[in-house]
């Protein structure tokens, strides 16, 4: 999924359509004059695709085992794919035509095309922010101190509360505009994590300076590795971005090799981040890797700089102003998605804007009604991306290309392609089905863990306050 949903250099209209859609061009339409070159285009898809799941790859490899090495260099190589896939469909579309995801939609299926694309769309940003929000918060109180009170509240609660806050005024932000200047920050904090992880295990290839002593262990494989996978598809998702992207380059037709680049440098990066994450913190990873950094690395108690800036809090500092940034965008792109999927804003070919008004009322709505979603998941956040992943990106980026396409190619096919599209949207529900269906089983089980420890601390409490029988005054716990 999008990590940074304002990606430079595809143009400078600041408006949230910009991955969604291309308002102002029917088709194609001819190269731009001074369209983004390889370099560029590769360097934008590997910006916006890039993002949160980094942060949680050593977690993914905990679920999963070393095997989650051989999963991520799958789901990358079937995502660059089905990427492909979702480019060539728009050679079916008529000239012109408005070349969008729901219009591609209702181009393979019908109508209902594009209620189906704007669903797992929709779901797969959405999920996006509320994970964001969820990363806002607790990189926010990595910053703090772990004794620190302010009024009376808890580190968490204090971050939770400051994060709300800080963020609801980006809420009034009417386009991306104004946030393009951020745009790089996605960049910063990805060459951050991967450059702090590799100096960790430059400085400690042995593990003997971890807190944690003896090291943790590592598994081979693990019934979580579904889990992992879902980690895996959220973190190379993206495909709504391809089209404009592929529209945006001086030479379009070299958009494959875009493709083919991008997806090797995240998957460099990913693996990187992910096997060596794995190494050193092993099954004690956390799900996100700031966590480790500031409790079980060499950087612990480290200050850079002044005094009091550790490495960790660096790390954590350049991850909170990016999720941060990148919230507004998300939340612009969903209103966008809402816009070409309401029947009343898209009739007789014309695509009609709200009022300003309404707009801002929309996007605070999505504000309070995610902030209810990610506080409900902030301990269950690793299942969550997991679940974002297994159920929207999965569909989003895998199984609605890979349908359209051979609904929209059927006829010039040769059988072994067929079989091979098939095949692959067999494999892509199988794992969206164990996915989704693990994630759901493992939230249940931390449901019905922190309930049953929520009962035993009452009744001891209970206990510890019963009037004794041979006593008349109470016993009271203390």
């Amino acid at each position: 999924m999008s990590g940074d949903a304002s990606a430079p250099l595809l143009g400078e209209e600041g408006n949230a359509t910009i991955l969604i859609e291309d308002a102002t061009d029917p088709g194609w339409g001819p190269p731009p004059q001074e369209g983004a070159t390889l370099f560029q285009a590769t360097f934008n898809m590997v910006n916006i695709f890039m993002g949160i799941g980094l942060l949680s790859m050593p977690f993914a490899m905990r679920q999963g085992g070393w095997v989650g090495m051989l999963a991520l260099a799958i789901a990358t190589a079937v995502f660059c794919i089905s990427g492909k896939l979702i480019v060539r469909n728009f050679e079916k579309m008529p000239p012109d035509v408005a070349h969008t995801y729901p219009a591609l939609g209702v181009q393979a299926i019908g109508p209902v095309g594009r209620y189906l694309v704007g669903f797992f769309a929709l779901s797969e940003f959405y999920g996006g922010s509320c994970i964001v929000l969820v990363v806002i918060w607790r990189e926010l109180q990595g910053i703090l101190p772990r004794d620190m009170k302010v009024a009376g509240l808890s580190p968490f609660v204090f971050s939770v509360v400051v994060g709300t806050v800080a963020t609801l005024p980006l809420m009034f932000i009417p386009s991306f505009k104004r946030l393009s200047w951020l745009s790089l920050l996605g960049c910063i904090s990805t060459v951050v994590v991967t450059v702090t992880v590799i100096a960790a295990v430059a400085m400690d290839p042995l593990r003997e300076k971890m807190p944690q002593q003896p090291p943790p262990e590592h598994g081979v494989v693990r019934w979580g590795i579904f889990e992992s996978i879902g980690i895996f598809a959220v973190s190379v998702s993206g495909h709504s971005s391809l089209p404009v992207l592929r529209n945006s380059m001086k030479q379009p037709q070299a958009f494959d090799s875009v493709i083919n680049w991008a997806f090797t440098a995240m998957l460099i990066i990913y693996g990187a981040v992910a096997g060596l994450g794995y190494y050193y913190f092993g099954d004690a990873a956390s799900t996100l890797i700031t966590e480790d950094l500031a409790t079980n690395s060499p950087f612990v108690g480290r200050s850079i700089i002044i005094p009091g800036l550790t490495v960790d809090k660096l790390v954590a500092a350049c991850i909170l102003v990016n999720a941060y940034t990148t919230y507004p965008c998300l939340i612009l792109v969903i209103q966008d998605m809402l816009w070409s999927v309401l029947p009343w804003l898209n009739r007789d070919g014309l695509h009609r804007q709200p009022r300003k008004a309404v707009a801002t009322a929309v996007r605070l709505l999505l504000f309070g009604v995610g902030c209810c979603i990610a506080f409900a998941a902030y301990n269950v956040l690793g299942n969550v991306m997991s679940l974002v992943g297994g159920f929207a990106s999965m569909s989003c980026s895998l199984l609605m290309p890979s349908l359209f396409y051979l609904i929209l190619f059927w006829k010039e096919l040769a059988r072994g392609s067929r079989a091979g599209v098939i095949l692959l949207l067999a494999v892509g529900v199988a794992l969206l089905i164990l996915t989704v269906g693990q994630n759901l089983v493992d939230m249940a089980n931390v449901q019905e863990a922190g309930a049953q420890n929520l009962g035993r601390s009452a009744a001891f409490a209970s206990e510890a306050s019963v009037p004794s029988m041979y006593d008349d005054s109470p016993v009271r716990w203390q």
